[in-house]
């Protein structure tokens, strides 16, 4: 109902890249990492990306679309999120420095 997620690649030693799609006004994350950086771009659509480091108040917020394509750097102890802004499916590219590990997930809930 909120739209998908896929892994595309996982490398040894350059991450993993993946692309999730998301409804309009679906909101995803509300997570951070201590060792992942991220990457994102939005290759279709509208989108707001909010973070804000753990510690802080201060809330950071870029407006990003396909009209203008940026990649937008996650850093650790940001926590984040992507809201869907437009009346279209949002398609987003993501790249993390480092694969996903069930064992130690690295992610951790926290409302921007």
């Amino acid at each position: 109902a909120r739209g998908s997620f896929v892994e595309i690649l996982r490398t040894v030693d350059s991450g993993q890249f993946s692309i999730s799609t998301s409804k309009p006004g679906v909101t995803r994350g509300n997570h951070y990492h201590n060792t992942k950086n991220e990457k994102f771009l939005v290759l279709k659509g509208e989108a707001t990306i909010r973070f804000r480091h753990i510690f802080s108040t201060e809330v950071i917020e870029y407006p990003v679309s396909d009209k203008k394509l940026e990649v937008v750097d996650i850093p650790t102890g940001y926590t984040h999120n992507i809201t869907n802004t437009g009346s279209e499916d949002m398609i987003l590219v993501l790249w993390a420095n480092e694969q996903f590990d069930e064992k130690k997930p690295d992610t951790y809930y926290l409302e921007v």
